[in-house]
């Protein structure tokens, strides 16, 4: 099952509102009309926002999922392995990537929410492939 058939599976009144995007009843809270728009992104991201205000960490946690489970799997990436030697647009590529995974987990703490373990892991692994690649650039 992919990414987004696993948030959406875990929704309620899903309806699809154009290409890659999707209306439900937000399940943080009591929802009568669909207040949750959900959007996936060309590289696989999904990003939710709900019309009422409810915190992102709020509305995956309602349903059992964490931060994580809303960005896409970077297989070319394995703990402890050492990075690869990237072209400038790979590279761009990726910490833009690594960039909005803290962007978001910035967004979640200064929303009053808080970090799961395994997303404060995924920062760490954020924080360390950028650096890995600074240390490249410079080489």
């Amino acid at each position: 099952m992919s990414k987004i058939d696993n948030v959406l599976s875990k929704l309620d009144k899903v309806k699809a509102n154009g290409s890659g995007k999707w209306l439900a009843r937000c399940p943080a809270h009591e929802d009568k009309s669909p207040s949750l728009a959900i959007k996936q992104t060309e590289d696989g991201k999904i990003l939710i926002h709900c019309f009422v205000g409810c915190h992102v960490s709020e509305v995956v946690g309602a349903v059992g999922l964490e931060l994580s489970d809303l960005m896409p799997d970077n297989p070319a990436y394995k703990k402890g392995a050492k990075p690869p030697r990237f072209n400038k647009y790979e590279l761009f590529n990726r910490v833009t990537y690594e960039a909005t995974i803290l962007s978001l987990a910035i967004r979640q703490l200064q929303g009053g929410g808080v970090l799961s373990p395994a997303d404060c892991q995924r920062v760490k692994q954020a924080e360390y492939t950028i650096n890995n690649i600074a240390k490249e650039c410079r080489q």
